[in-house]
Formats: C-alpha cells, sequence, structure tokens
C-alpha cells in the first residue's frame, strides 16, 4: 500500500501501536481528498498485519486489507439521504462486535465519511466505544471533529491529515496512470489534495464548477452584476456543486488577500485570477466579501431555497464589492 505524505498521521499510527497503549477507536479527520480513507485502510493493515515488519504488504491479511477484502474488517455501509448511519445499522454493529474475529486477534469496523453520523446513531455506539470487546476497534474518518459528540470524541485517538507536496501529488497522479500534462493541470487546480486532483481528472462535473468558480471570480473582479447573477443561477438546482463553487470562490479569495499582504501560498484553483483580484480589493472588502460568501453557505446548509441564496449572496457582493 503506497502512501503520500501525512507523515505525522503515520508516525502518530505507529507511536500508539508500539506503545503498548492501543487505543480502539480512532478518528482520522481532515478536509476532502487529504487520504483520510487511504490512511483508515493503512491502520486497518498495521493492526491486522501477521509479518514481521507492520504492515508488511506481502502477508495474507495485508493482501485482503489492500484489495478491501479482508472477513475482520468491515466498512459499515451509509444510509439515508444524507449519507449518515442509521440506528438500526449500529445496532447490528454492537451485536456483531462481541463475535470474534474470523481470523487473526482482531477485527475493525469503518464509518467512512461520518461527517453526517446522527446524534441518535452516536449514542447508539455511545457504549460499545465505551468498553468494546479487547479485540475491537472503530475507525471513524470525517472532515471535522466538530461533527461528533464530545463523549465519543473523548473516547477515540484523533489523527488528522492533511495535503501533501504538489510533487508528492504529481507523483501520485501519474502512479494512477494519469500523464504529465494531465497531472500538472490537475496540480495547477488542487495542489497537493490527491483525491480532489483525481477527481477533477476523472470527472467532467468536477471540471464544470472549477470553470464556474473561474467565471465567479472574474464577474466579481469585473463588478458584472448579470455575468454574476447568470453564472450563480445557472448552478442554483444543483445545491452540491453550488456549495462547492462557494467555497473554491472563497478559496479565490484567500489568495487574494495573502497576496495583498505579501504572502504567496496560493491554494485555490485560479491563481491568475487571485493576482488579478489582489489588486482590485482592499483587506475590509475582501473580509466583507468573505462574510457575504459565509452567510449564503450558512443558508444553503440551513435548507434555505437556492435561488433566494443567490439572488441575496449576488446582491451582497455587488454592494460590499462597490
Amino acid at each position: 500500500m503506497k502512501l503520500y505524505g501525512n507523515a505525522h498521521g503515520l508516525a502518530a499510527i505507529e507511536a500508539m501501536c508500539t506503545s503498548g497503549r492501543l487505543p480502539h477507536s480512532f478518528l482520522i479527520y481532515g478536509e476532502q481528498g487529504t487520504g483520510k480513507k487511504t490512511l483508515a485502510w493503512y491502520l486497518a493493515a498495521r493492526l491486522l498485519c501477521e509479518g514481521a515488519h507492520k504492515p508488511c504488504g506481502s502477508c495474507k491479511p495485508c493482501h485482503n486489507v489492500e484489495h478491501r477484502q479482508h472477513p475482520d474488517v468491515q466498512e459499515v455501509p451509509h444510509s439515508g439521504k444524507t449519507g449518515g448511519f442509521s440506528v438500526e445499522s449500529i445496532r447490528r454493529v454492537c451485536a456483531d462486535a462481541y463475535k470474534t474475529p474470523n481470523n487473526g486477534m482482531r477485527k475493525l469496523y469503518l464509518f467512512t465519511d461520518a461527517d453526517h453520523m446522527t446524534v441518535q446513531a452516536q449514542n447508539a455506539l455511545l457504549k460499545l466505544v465505551e468498553e468494546p470487546p479487547d479485540f475491537t476497534y472503530f475507525v471513524f474518518t470525517a472532515q471535522s471533529r466538530q461533527a461528533f459528540l464530545e463523549t465519543i470524541l473523548s473516547r477515540v485517538s484523533a489523527i488528522g491529515t492533511s495535503a501533501c507536496t504538489e510533487p508528492q501529488c504529481t507523483q501520485a497522479l501519474l502512479d494512477a496512470g494519469y500523464s504529465g500534462e494531465d497531472a500538472a493541470r490537475a496540480v495547477a487546480v488542487f495542489h497537493g489534495n490527491i483525491g480532489r486532483c483525481l477527481e477533477y481528472l476523472s470527472d467532467p462535473a468536477v471540471q464544470e464548477t472549477v470553470a464556474l468558480t473561474k467565471k465567479l471570480a472574474d464577474s466579481i473582479m469585473n463588478r458584472d452584476e448579470y455575468a454574476l447573477l447568470a453564472a450563480l443561477t445557472a448552478c442554483s438546482t444543483d445545491k452540491t456543486r453550488l456549495l462547492t463553487a462557494l467555497e473554491l470562490l472563497d478559496r479565490q479569495l484567500r489568495d487574494a488577500l495573502c497576496l495583498r499582504t505579501g504572502a504567496n501560498a496560493c491554494i485555490g484553483c485560479y491563481p491568475e485570477g487571485a493576482a488579478q483580484f489582489a489588486q482590485r480589493i482592499t483587506l475590509a472588502q475582501g473580509a466583507r466579501l468573505h462574510d457575504a460568501l459565509l452567510r449564503s453557505v450558512q443558508d444553503l446548509e440551513g435548507n434555505v431555497s437556492p435561488a433566494l441564496a443567490v439572488t441575496a449572496l449576488c446582491a451582497g457582493i455587488m454592494t460590499e464589492n462597490a
């Protein structure tokens, strides 16, 4: 299992595995695309490996984990519109957790993308997380620790992930079979975020969202209210796409403000646009535009009509960017 970046996370896992006080529950958290699931499966291999140097990558447990076929590693399925975990599925885990492993000495349950795990589901799992069988382990992945109850957080060992370096990301894309040209194109947009680079290269919808973000940025820079409203309206029927575009737009704004203050650490998808934007706004304007974007995201996440949120955002941006 080849890994790129996340040296701190790997070191934390190794330290816990060799400390003699191995925790039974782990939370791997970080931005989308930064290797949370990869690290979770690496942890599974580390815990189940039968080789001398763990994970060895060549024993049967390592092979089964790499091919997602190990009988003692269960990735708990999502359910519902929000992609959470039903209380019923949690109860099935609780019943199964006390059964001895099929092979070896340990078994693991992976709760991936657990950001939308409900309070009810977390409470149903709490007692098992507090007092698990000696052979049972839990791994959660999420973008934020804030998705979990304090009672759960107090029982897990948290490991953060982050984007790798751009050269590491480029190598990962080359190893995945992409050309140097494609790798460079993706890294220019999503920098060291391997997951998002892979999505960009494989999913036309992501490419369209990046193009939309650039249109939004250009419209704001040119103070073109009609073009801004047209671009926002075009994606208002797809809430997920709209939220992604607003996130990327906020990164553009962040880059512009960094450049304005003399910093040069871009994380957005449109570096040349950020450079132009930096010359056209003040720090105060940038802060107000960020607030307008944040309010719109909160409205959308609070189930405000996308059409209303888009109209309000357009008016707010033009007011703050006057």
